[in-house]
């Protein structure tokens, strides 16, 4: 047979050289993990509690100035007399009932729209024990115990709540005796 027909090349082959450094596999399995660590890190973290304002009103001291969202109904809509400007900052004052218990709130900004009276509603922020914002003001058939509820975010009821059965019960149980003397 002749060399050239058909032979096979059996001489050693020069290797080449892959474009990607060894490194970068490794880097990108770093960051994937660094990821994954991160994100578990922040859900951890950032989670956050669902009380009744009965149950909080009885953990508030366990749950000191930690951040959680808390439910109740307000006993009255917040009105011109209820919104304060102190500083540059405005402030709303009120308070929500959950079986008889009641929580003094002072938010940052104006409520939602669908605020109003007996409408359930979601506050997220913290116990505070001390002086209020305005310190002469006084919460109408509220709590006044020196604990306030430092809200900077209201979620109201509204029909495609994904929690129906809670909501509404918070609804039944979020009226309060006092509403009505008013």
């Amino acid at each position: 047979m002749n060399e050239g027909e058909g032979a096979i090349d059996l001489s050693p082959r020069k290797t080449t050289r892959s474009s990607v450094p060894r490194w970068i596999p490794g880097l990108v399995l770093l960051a994937v993990a660094g990821t994954i660590i991160g994100l578990i890190w922040f859900l951890a973290t950032n989670s956050q509690s669902f009380l009744e304002a009965d149950q909080a009103v009885a953990e508030r001291e366990e749950l000191g100035d930690k951040r959680f969202q808390l439910l109740g109904s307000p006993i009255s809509s917040a009105g011109p007399e209820q919104t304060l400007i102190i500083g540059e900052a405005e402030y709303t004052f009120f308070t929500i009932a959950f079986d008889d218990v009641y929580v003094d709130v002072v938010s940052q900004g104006t409520p939602p729209d669908l605020f109003d009276e007996g409408v359930p509603v979601v506050l997220e922020g913290r116990w505070e024990n001390g002086p209020l914002p305005s310190k002469d003001y006084i919460f109408l058939g509220g709590a006044n115990d020196g604990w306030w509820f430092a809200a900077d975010r209201i979620l109201v009821k509204h029909d495609n709540d994904y929690r129906k059965d809670r909501i509404d019960d918070a609804e039944n149980r979020g009226q309060s005796d006092k509403s009505s003397d008013s």
